[in-house]
């Protein structure tokens, strides 16, 4: 018995998740960012950055609506995304991969995490940096911890997929994209915190704007592993293949 099933759901349509999350996170990313720009780069009240102006910063003054609008189709596209696409690794009218104990427990905390990073990005517009300080750094910490937790077990469990032969070509190939995506990311992460640490604002700036912009290409990757499995493998060749 498959450890997911996936019932009453139009298989061919799940790609729609992923695509409807990367692409309203880049369009509200560049909403941003050009507004910002176009404006003169000016700095807001209680700006931490002097020189490039975090996310937040420009949500919490300017296209407030048009961030909260966003952040609600990017949370729960999301949070959809996550669930397809552990629930596709074991419905049997996708992958059908007969996984070990251990791999299973994963897939469920990682999704758990994303629904947790979805429900956080929701609160983070809602409660600006600005006017909800406090709450919006304990709610940013959430919404990262979900974040990175989701991504690093996503790409634990997908991770045979990269690393040895699969019946599902363009399953790997997606799969190769989004850890190199994720390890990205963790760089990009720790150099982030590294130099906002040691006050290197305008780097930090540009470091967290590329990071942004980066979950979108992350988000996109995910289209390739919850779409229809187009190879002709027999069962048997598929228990050889993925058995763990």
């Amino acid at each position: 018995m498959a450890f997911f099933q996936i019932p009453f759901v139009p298989l061919n349509r799940l790609w729609v998740f992923p695509a409807l999350a990367g692409t309203a996170w880049f369009i509200t990313l560049a909403g941003l960012l050009l507004t910002w720009i176009a404006r003169g780069t000016p700095r807001y009240p209680g700006q931490q950055n002097p020189y490039v102006a975090f996310i937040s910063d420009i949500a919490a003054f300017q296209l407030k609506p048009f961030f909260l609008t966003g952040s609600v189709i990017t949370a729960f596209a999301f949070i959809g995304t996550l669930i397809s696409v552990h629930f596709a690794r074991y419905d049997h009218r996708m992958y059908g991969i007969d996984d070990v104990k251990w791999k299973k427990t994963l897939s469920a905390v990682a999704m758990i995490a994303g629904v947790i990073a979805g429900l956080g990005l929701l609160l983070l517009a809602i409660m600006d940096t600005y006017r909800f300080h406090e709450e919006h750094a304990v709610l940013l910490l959430v919404c990262f911890v979900g974040l990175a937790s989701s991504m690093v077990l996503t790409s634990v469990v997908y991770f045979d997929q990269v690393w040895r032969a699969s019946p599902f070509r363009r399953l790997r190939l997606y799969c190769t994209v989004s850890l190199v995506t994720v390890a990205l990311d963790v760089c990009l992460g720790a150099t982030f915190y590294g130099v906002m640490q040691t006050e290197y604002w305008r780097v930090s700036g540009i470091l967290e704007w590329i990071m942004a912009f980066t979950g979108s290409v992350y988000l996109w990757a995910f289209i390739g592993f919850v779409s229809v499995p187009e190879e002709g493998v027999d069962e048997a060749e598929r228990r050889a293949l993925l058995r763990q």
